[in-house]
């Protein structure tokens, strides 16, 4: 029974520390939420257990755990997107990474558990605070993505591009496609935001077009 506990223990913690960061990820719309996350924590401590059972002179844990990194990369590169010179997804990618690397933490414990909470709060600092002041006190401009869904979209295209460009974002690149059977199309727009314009600005101007259905901001 004491083992079961400890194995329980573990694997509790691996849902609360992969959840925490996935929740953050869904809260933002990406590609790799918290399923994601709560899953490669838990299967990186599962993996950590079952190495750490390995017995002889010849067993070694720690390739277990380089090939778990090693996996994590394959993976991670299906959150990762291009489009044109547009790339999205790396910090999703990063941040299951990272959460694998709390995993393993997780299934060896002692130490490992304070390693684990302190790696989950720094993640979490990360991808909030550290990302606001990102916005605030870099001058490059910032890419955004922009999801506005009209009818009449392609003609529609030019009087959005001027709408943007004129509160300060300029048009990097752009995808339209049809939503459904009917005349609604989904306009993709990724945005370069020069200082002081926030893609949360752009909103209340958008939402005025006509033939507006819905927007989505990220």
């Amino acid at each position: 029974m004491p083992e079961a506990l400890n194995v329980l223990v573990k694997l509790t913690l691996a849902v609360i520390f992969g959840g925490a960061v996935g929740w953050q990820r869904e809260t933002r719309d990406r590609p790799a939420g918290l399923r994601t996350h709560v899953l490669v924590c838990v299967g990186s401590a599962v993996y950590t257990l079952a190495s750490l059972s390995f017995t002889g002179p010849t067993a070694d844990p720690g390739r277990v755990a380089a090939q778990v990194a090693t996996g994590m990369g394959f993976l991670g590169a299906g959150t990762i997107i291009r489009h044109g010179n547009v790339v999205r997804g790396l910090t999703t990618a990063a941040s299951m990474w990272t959460v694998a690397a709390i995993g393993l933490c997780v299934g060896i414990g002692g130490e490992g558990f304070l390693v684990a909470t302190l790696a989950t709060i720094v993640v979490l600092l990360t991808l909030t605070v550290l990302r606001r002041a990102e916005q605030r006190l870099l001058a490059r401009a910032r890419l955004a993505c922009v999801t506005l869904r009209l009818t009449g979209g392609p003609g529609r295209i030019g009087e959005v591009k001027k709408l943007l460009e004129g509160r300060g974002a300029e048009v990097e690149s752009l995808e339209v496609s049809q939503i459904g059977p009917g005349a609604v199309q989904e306009i993709q727009l990724w945005v370069a935001l020069h200082r002081g314009c926030e893609v949360e600005e752009l909103e209340p101007e958008l939402t005025q077009l006509e033939g507006f259905v819905s927007m989505r901001c990220e």
